[in-house]
């Protein structure tokens, strides 16, 4: 298959097979009316796939793209079966949908190598990180990279040693268990400049690059317990290592700094 069908979704798969099994498309190219006619955007494409084809029967083309949609709509739903829906908050709804802090503990205790996190705000961290320390206590080896949003306290132009240094002696004091060692802990300076208005807003939690848990909820039992919340986890191991990367891509050109101490 060409480039066209080696990307197009399975409803545009079907699109074109229809049209080739109606006679309305030709193989060889096509009118480039015809392919207007059918509202798949740009019409180019999809003329090139047919002009590359390796048989002038339509039919025969028409069945390959059949098949190649059925793949994929099955591959598709493999993927949905994998993903689990995650909330916090009221539960009056009809289906059963699993818990936010109790889907945070599992994936936790799943890590056998690597944790990344990422939050806006930690509260109450001694209760809503006690899955990730206890998981630290059991595995020793274990690597945690937390990601956070890192505010000046203070108006004007912020001291940036300083605001680490106070960020983490918090961290320390307020948030986590003496008896097991701090996470790696990251920050991205654009977000010491309150005037800026820059934030790092996202909330997840990668597992070993193989178990992604992306969420509306912050690190504090407000989001974990009563907000309404709502997360997706999911079994991936290409989405969990592409959304794992995309940090460690920032890390290296220096668009996040490792908090000293940590």
């Amino acid at each position: 298959m060409d480039d066209w069908a080696s990307t197009a979704n399975p409803a545009d798969l079907d699109l074109v097979a229809q049209a080739l099994e109606e006679g309305r498309l030709s193989v060889g190219g096509g009118s480039a009316a015809a392919l207007q006619a059918l509202g798949l955007g740009e019409p180019a494409p999809v003329r090139a796939f047919l002009a590359t084809s390796p048989t002038h029967d339509p039919r025969a083309v028409a069945w390959c793209l059949r098949r190649l949609a059925g793949e994929r709509r099955a591959a598709s739903d493999r993927l949905a079966r994998s993903a689990q829906l995650v909330w916090s908050g009221h539960r009056d709804g009809p289906q059963p949908l699993r818990d936010t802090r109790a889907v945070l503990a599992e994936v936790c205790a799943r890590a056998e190598r690597h944790v990344m996190l990422a939050t806006f705000v930690v509260y109450d961290g001694r209760r809503s990180l006690a899955a990730l320390a206890r998981r630290m206590r059991e595995v020793p080896a274990l690597r945690v990279d937390c990601y956070v949003d890192l505010k000046s306290a203070r108006h004007g132009t912020p001291d940036e040693a300083r605001e680490v240094d106070a960020w983490v002696t918090r961290f320390r004091a307020e948030h986590w268990p003496d008896d097991v060692r701090l996470p790696t802990i990251w920050y991205d300076p654009a977000t010491l400049d309150r005037a800026a208005g820059t934030s790092l807003h996202a909330k997840c939690v990668v597992v070993d690059e193989r178990w992604s848990f992306v969420t509306s909820a912050n690190f504090t039992e407000a989001a974990q317990e009563r907000n309404i919340e709502v997360g997706l986890v999911l079994d991936h191991p290409a989405l969990a290592q592409a959304l794992s990367a995309q940090f460690q891509g920032l890390r290296e050109r220096g668009g996040f700094r490792r908090m000293v101490g940590t």
